[in-house]
């Protein structure tokens, strides 16, 4: 439905109770700025919006432009004397026949109470039209109320109102819709109110009352109006959002394991048959496919999971992207734009940066990957590490399709293992090792006989029968980590 709508959203607070030195409207809410929730509201309203902003004006104006993409109109309200004033400093902005005004630390206003409110407002031919919400609990004591004798309508703030809050229960949700006309011909009158020293938009009501114009009020739950102007009310708020995404991905078939321990930001998609452990956070735009397991106490932060992806518990992926069918974890951490492949195994203790491990590759335990490509069907042994800086630069290490590296090796970078190639355990290599081929690189082990009496000061004790020098010459059979049968040792 298209509406003969324009708004203007108040911005320009110091959110002084916030104690922060920050402007609250900068705030996350389930992963997105607080002043980003009306904006984008409206923005799907598809309803033209103008932003009063004063207070680090130019902190939220690039959050702002930085999200959206429609043209939002700024004005500037240099000195802050009131939602009032704010109203009057947007004056040249003023351009339909009625208009929307709002706060803008409303992250849970929603599109159907801006359009009742509004449909309301044309059928009433009402000169202001706004919302209010039952609150009659004490918690609520610091929000105006809205006061009707019978013959006067108007909203009294909470430093001034001292009657019974479940006598007066309905409060002011600071939602306007009003008539240009009515607006140009009485913002001049506003009143500078005594106690807040500020002249208040909620002073509109009253002089409607006061002309015997049409005022016209809509009823919301009083979670979705809530304003935000405390680091509990922020808390609250967070609350309510994430319950609501929670329960709109338990209905499209999501188990949570225990959802308030769960943390859920706004943009996080999940897939169907899904189940998410207890404790797990995840952030900005993750994306979930279908049948994943996410164990607890893991962290997703823009990550991307094809179906069927196993994480396993206190595991970090964050701006990678996890190939169906993978495994990741317990204790793993894939970053800076990783990729796993299909059915590749990140283990214990295993931390992937900036590389590519491909399809059915495993690193499973204690392992460091960083500017690596990895191919296919690889084995990385417990231990392994990339040396990928030379303390100036990061280097390269490839190990191609089907390579076997043993455990607790060394790749020095830029170094090249080619396919079917295999890495002698407890080796440093340092130059590339060609395919199909061995690569060893450490010091042959030597036994040095009755060394530990001889440190000790104790007599040597009769030598065993030794092989000598005129023995049968030794062979050596070296597969990976792995001794055979006929290996000699030393």
């Amino acid at each position: 439905m298209t509406m003969n709508l324009q708004a203007i959203v108040l911005a320009a607070g110091k959110s002084k109770r916030f104690k922060t030195g920050r402007s609250k409207l900068a705030e996350k809410i389930c992963g997105r700025e607080m002043v980003l929730y009306p904006i984008n509201l409206l923005s799907n309203l598809a309803i033209h919006t103008t932003m009063v902003i004063g207070y680090q004006k130019e902190l939220i104006k690039e959050i702002v432009t930085a999200n959206q993409k429609h043209e939002i109109q700024f004005v500037v309200q240099e000195q802050q004397h009131g939602t009032g004033h704010a109203i009057l400093c947007a004056r040249d902005a003023w351009q339909e026949e009625h208009i929307l005004i709002l706060n803008g630390d409303m992250p849970l206003l929603t599109e159907e109470i801006i359009t009742a409110l509004y449909n309301k407002h044309i059928k009433e031919n009402a000169a202001i039209s706004f919302v209010v919400a039952h609150n009659d609990d004490p918690s609520g004591a610091h929000y105006s109320r809205v006061i009707n004798d019978g013959r006067t309508i108007k909203i009294v703030e909470a430093e001034e109102f001292n009657g019974d809050l479940h006598e007066h229960c309905f409060v002011n949700a600071g939602v306007y819709i009003v008539s240009k006309k009515f607006l140009e011909e009485n913002i001049d009158d506003i009143e500078q109110n005594e106690v807040k020293n500020e002249f208040i938009a909620s002073d509109l009501v009253k002089i409607a009352s006061r002309k015997n114009l049409t005022i016209s009020s809509i009823s919301a739950p009083f979670d979705c109006i809530r304003g935000i102007n405390t680091m509990q009310e922020l808390w609250a708020a967070e609350q309510v959002k994430r319950a609501e995404l929670i329960r709109h991905w338990m209905s499209e078939g999501v188990r949570f394991a225990s959802p308030h321990r769960t943390h859920l930001d706004v943009d996080v998609t999940i897939g169907a048959g899904t189940f998410i452990g207890a404790g797990a956070d995840l952030f900005g735009r993750t994306s979930i496919g279908k049948q994943c397991k996410i164990e607890p106490y893991t962290v997703l932060e823009n990550a991307t999971l094809e179906s069927n992806v196993t994480v396993f518990s206190h595991s970090i992926i964050k701006n990678s992207h996890i190939s169906a069918h993978a495994q990741v974890g317990p204790f793993a951490h894939v970053h800076n734009n990783s990729f796993l492949d299909q059915k590749a195994v990140i283990g214990n203790f295993v931390e992937v940066t900036r590389s590519s491990i491909g399809k059915s590759s495993k690193a499973k335990h204690l392992t460091y990957l960083g500017d690596a490509q990895v191919g296919s069907d690889v084995n990385i042994g417990a231990g392994t590490i990339t040396c990928n800086y030379n303390g100036v630069a990061k280097q390269k290490t490839t190990i191609q399709d089907n390579a076997f590296i043993g455990s607790n090796n060394s790749l020095v970078a830029p170094v090249t293992i080619e396919k079917n190639a295999y890495t002698a355990a407890g080796s440093v290599i340092t130059e590339d090792v060609p395919e199909g081929n061995l690569g060893i690189g450490r010091a042959r082990q030597i036994n040095k006989e009755g060394y530990a009496d001889k440190v000790k000061g104790h007599k040597p004790k009769a030598a065993a029968q030794t092989r000598t020098q005129d023995a049968q010459p030794q062979t050596l059979s070296f597969i990976g980590a792995v001794k055979t049968k006929n290996e000699v040792t030393n």
